[in-house]
């Protein structure tokens, strides 16, 4: 469907912005490196490798033109950078939110997979045979499950889903005030839209359709111009992470200026994108209508 000048594009982007990713990892050397306790410093270790992954995960998709599944993955880079910057906002409430999303989170995920499991299991014809103890094995004890129910009840549960979920976080983080998080408020869209794709909606079953039916002209401008998007924003919230990770260590910020400029380079080629796009599908004529 598309050629291959459009081919190459895509991979060249995709590629940049991989090698830029892979560049900047190192900055946040300080604050792997910070005086964690053992739990935190696997906790943050894990969200960082997490959203580190999906980031390559994605760019890796770009490359092949798999945009709208690219948008699924930012998605969960979006979430993880979230979560990141929501537990390392401020160290005077970093230790009950570590012990919220390494513990209670935690816990509660584990309650919700005992009940998946038990719903599979019901069904099958041999639940004690031997392929199936890795869901077996997935079960929790009855004290242990008596235990979690007592300590997470629906209310308690519910509370800690919302404020934890995307718009409990961007709500906390927009309202602070904090000019690392002024502009979260933003990703509303990509995010919803991001999930229709992701839940296979009748938005997101149509949408891609609809760009597959484009004339050619149109459907190249938007194609270049969602992944320089998408790019972009996987930088931006890597240098989100950056951010609230020095800070929070108490690292020397001058090292970010360099991510600054690697990201704001990449942006100028994408920005140009985006105006092509928009000249092509609203062109100056349609501007008194």
């Amino acid at each position: 469907m598309y050629n291959d000048d459009m081919i190459a594009s895509q991979r060249e982007w995709a590629e940049e912005g991989l090698m830029a990713t892979r560049a900047l990892l190192p900055l946040m050397t300080p604050v792997g490196t910070h005086a964690w306790e053992p739990e935190e410093r696997q906790t943050v270790g894990f969200l960082l490798s997490a959203t580190a992954r999906a980031s390559e995960s994605a760019l890796l998709l770009c490359a092949y033109g798999q945009l709208w599944d690219a948008d699924i993955l930012t998605r969960s880079v979006l979430e993880g950078s979230l979560k990141f910057s929501y537990m390392l906002q401020d160290p005077a409430t970093f230790p009950a939110r570590h012990s919220e999303y390494a513990h209670d989170l935690f816990s509660i995920a584990l309650m919700k997979d005992h009940r998946k499991c038990l719903d599979l299991l019901a069904v099958i014809e041999e639940p004690e045979h031997p392929q199936w103890r890795p869901m077996r094995d997935r079960l929790l004890a009855d004290d242990e499950l008596a235990e979690l129910s007592a300590t997470y009840d629906r209310v308690h549960r519910r509370e800690l889903e919302n404020r934890w979920g995307f718009t409990g976080l961007v709500g906390e983080l927009s309202r602070s005030g904090d000019p690392l998080f002024r502009d979260l408020g933003a990703m509303a869209q990509n995010y919803s839209m991001a999930s229709h794709i992701h839940h296979m909606d009748m938005v997101g079953a149509s949408i891609p359709l609809d760009r597959d039916r484009r004339s050619p002209e149109r459907r190249e401008a938007i194609h270049l111009a969602h992944e320089g998007r998408l790019v972009s924003d996987i930088l931006a919230f890597l240098y989100l992470r950056l951010g609230v990770g020095y800070r929070f260590v108490g690292a020397d910020t001058a090292p970010l200026a360099e991510a600054q400029s690697t990201i704001r380079a990449l942006n100028d080629k994408f920005a140009i994108a985006h105006s092509t796009w928009m000249d092509v599908e609203y062109p100056p004529a349609d501007e008194s209508d």
